[in-house]
């Protein structure tokens, strides 16, 4: 580089002295020795000609030279760290925040929801008016190779004083996807019995699920550890079979101690499954759902933890939809050695905006009791309910449809401040029974807690969905007692409440 640097310092003094010169001296000359001056201009520049040639060439061999010392350097660098090839990473929302490669090897979705509720009962001891974190969940679902996915979630919204964790796993499965007729899940997850418990709880009708289908006698919790096969035979049919714990989520099945036939604990896996027909589909009939479907499982009551009694007995009990009171509880039962069957019908009706939904439930437990009234049993819990509801903005039921569920309703046009669009409004109805007249012989009385085998509610829904991801629900809930119950000193034949919620999830 000095030397280019010498070389051209010379190259402009030259010519700069080449052509003042000249000029100064033109005046002074005659023209013969003008012209022997010109020539040897010319050989003086072609000369520097020459030499500015060899000077350009020793520059480009330098260059060349040091060229080849980076690549070297890069090449050596690259042995060092080793090569990588990867593929550019996309983001994008999509009811979720999805990363994916461009190779499709695989996908990262994070999901999350809150669910803000209002609680108001009327004139009521059983339950105090409140605020309350209904659900408060975060997680993802990761896919790898396009067959396999792992799906995580913890639920944040739980009781902290003592009965539950702060923090506790909801979905924990693996997927594998080799065939869409019959995907196999691994882990703990929500078992699909019946059509109101397989929604998921962001798309549900009303703030809470019917007398016939949420948590209590029947259905002891919403998740289960197992393995389940599902899958879309064809493209109007859908089923899954599982085998689960039975005891219910975050709980694996212990073994007995007892040598006793009254400690001893027999358990027993829930094995189970469901089918549905879209019928519209099969029937090529557009803007329509005809769904119907069935479900069944076998399993028993059995212990997640070792009881602390050495009875080893347990309750079944039901709550009012508005999850105000108990008003349903019978003790003492025999752990393991109590059957419990379910059976349910299921069917849905809709064309565009309008939906009818009712399905019901006949639940049969068959056991020993060792509290009084003592003995063996042999009784059934029958429960349904039926709903219409009405998308007043004119969106169809039919666009949610997917797997033989109802999931998320896209608004036709948006809620958004200054434009036009003001969402989705939805109304709805809902009757709801429960019938455990079998057990009213049974039921666990006391002088400070009385109950009733029957109850029947009526639910009205207002609904408006923002965007997809957005939305707010106002419900009334009346329930009804076929006999007074008496709770913590509070005795009615009825319970009133109004539930308000705020949800957002993606």
């Amino acid at each position: 580089m000095q030397t280019y640097k010498r070389s051209t310092i010379s190259f402009m003094v030259a010519s700069l002295f080449s052509t003042l010169a000249p000029a100064l001296m033109a005046a002074e000359v005659d023209p013969e020795t003008r012209i022997r001056q010109l020539e040897q201009m010319m050989q003086q520049m072609q000369q520097q000609r020459a030499e500015q040639d060899k000077q350009i060439e020793m520059l480009t061999k330098e260059l060349v030279g040091i060229e080849n010392q980076i690549s070297q350097s890069k090449i050596a660098k690259t042995e060092e760290k080793g090569k990588s090839e990867g593929s550019p990473v996309y983001a994008a929302f999509k009811d979720g925040l999805v990363f994916d490669d461009a190779s499709g090897n695989w996908k990262l979705q994070i999901n999350g929801r809150v669910q803000m509720d209002y609680r108001d009962y009327e004139e009521n001891d059983w339950r105090k008016d409140t605020f309350s974190i209904r659900r408060a969940r975060f997680g993802g679902t990761f896919t790898f190779l396009k067959d396999y996915a792992v799906r995580i979630e913890g639920e944040y919204a739980n009781a902290t004083d003592g009965s539950r964790g702060t923090t506790a796993l909801t979905y924990g499965y693996l997927d594998i996807n080799w065939w869409k007729q019959a995907r196999i899940r691994i882990g703990q997850f929500k078992p699909f019995f019946g059509l109101e418990r397989a929604y998921g709880t962001n798309f549900t009708d009303f703030t809470e699920l019917s007398l016939a289908t949420n948590n209590g006698s029947s259905f002891n919790s919403t998740y289960d550890r197992g393995v389940m096969v599902f899958g879309d035979p064809l493209p109007w049919l859908n089923y899954n079979a599982y085998v689960v714990n039975g005891t219910g989520q975050n709980d694996d099945e212990i073994n007995s101690t007892g040598n006793t036939p009254a400690t001893k604990v027999d358990n027993t896996k829930d094995v189970g499954g469901r089918v549905n027909a879209n019928l519209a589909k099969l029937w090529n009939i557009d803007n329509a759902v005809i769904h119907i479907g069935a479900s069944f499982s076998d399993g028993s009551l059995s212990p997640a933890t070792t009881p602390a009694s050495t009875a080893f007995t347990q309750a079944i009990n039901q709550s009012t939809e508005a999850n105000g009171v108990q008003f349903f509880s019978v003790s003492g039962i025999q752990l393991g050695h109590a059957d419990r069957r379910r059976a349910g019908l299921e069917t849905a009706l809709t064309y565009g905006p309008i939906k009818l939904q009712s399905e019901y439930i006949r639940t049969n437990f068959e056991g020993t009791k060792l509290t009084a009234p003592l003995g063996n049993f042999d009784n059934d819990i029958k429960a349904w309910y039926i709903n219409a509801t009405w998308m007043l903005t004119g969106e169809s039921y039919a666009d949610s449809y997917k797997g033989g569920v109802f999931g998320r309703i896209k608004p036709k046009n948006n809620m958004a401040m200054g434009k036009d669009g003001w969402g989705a409004w939805e109304v709805g109805v809902r009757y709801s029974k429960f019938d455990a007249s079998d057990f009213k012989n049974m039921l666990a009385n006391t002088t400070t807690n009385i109950y009733t085998a029957e109850a029947d509610s009526w639910t009205a829904g207002l609904k408006w969905i923002m965007t997809p991801n957005a939305r707010m629900m106002l419900n009334y809930i009346h329930t009804d007692f076929d006999t007074p119950v008496l709770v913590n000193g509070k005795r009615s034949d009825q319970e009133n409440a109004m539930v308000m919620r705020a949800q957002y999830d993606f």
